[in-house]
């Protein structure tokens, strides 16, 4: 009996710390086969501006580096059950570049483009987070880290899609982002 492999479902580009442990709590509950691709481990920030850098880089520059690093599923060189989800806070960013990232329009000579569902917090994560009153006030850079692994821990047991679900529903009720794709996407990709 032949195994089959454990594709890629999808890859997260987060705009910093806040948001790869937001990631990393739903690919642990969902125990999902999907990367989280962050610069020093969140601690340097990947802004709009220079996300068709990191798109340009080694990794995701084309399709033949692209394969040497992800294994995803494959039709006639079209990848299947695979998106490439950057969450992106709107802030630092011009208001026509910000509208470029949220229509994609941004991605559209990159060969990635089919796959990438652009996720944005307005103006960013923490703000949307106290909106949804998931918070109580806005961490400064120091309280960030023990605030979102508390908010968001990994899971390292079973898995636990309805913590998901009940996420997810709590972001659809705002206007401030729209996270509520990135998590309906990875529920999805069971």
């Amino acid at each position: 009996m032949v195994k089959k492999p454990n594709y890629c479902k999808g890859i997260v580009i987060a705009h910093g710390k806040s948001e790869l442990l937001l990631a990393e709590h739903i690919k642990s509950n969902l125990h999902l086969p999907i990367e989280i691709y962050a610069e020093s481990n969140g601690k340097t920030s990947i802004q709009i501006d220079s996300l068709m850098t990191v798109l340009g880089n080694n990794i995701f520059k084309n399709k033949r580096e692209f394969n040497k690093r992800y294994i995803v599923e494959e039709e006639n060189g079209i990848l299947k059950n695979f998106s490439l989800m950057p969450i992106m806070d709107l802030d630092d960013t011009s208001e026509d570049r910000k509208q470029k990232y949220i229509s994609g329009e941004m991605f559209k000579n990159h060969w990635l483009n089919p796959y990438i569902v652009p996720i944005w917090n307005k103006n960013n994560l923490d703000e949307v987070l106290l909106d949804l009153k998931l918070i109580d006030k806005l961490p400064n850079n120091k309280e960030k880290g023990r605030l979102y692994r508390n908010l968001f821990p990994i899971n390292k047991g079973e898995s636990d899609i309805q913590q998901v679900k009940n996420l997810m529903d709590k972001l659809e009720k705002s206007n401030r982002t729209n996270m509520q794709v990135f998590i309906k996407k990875c529920l999805d990709s069971l």
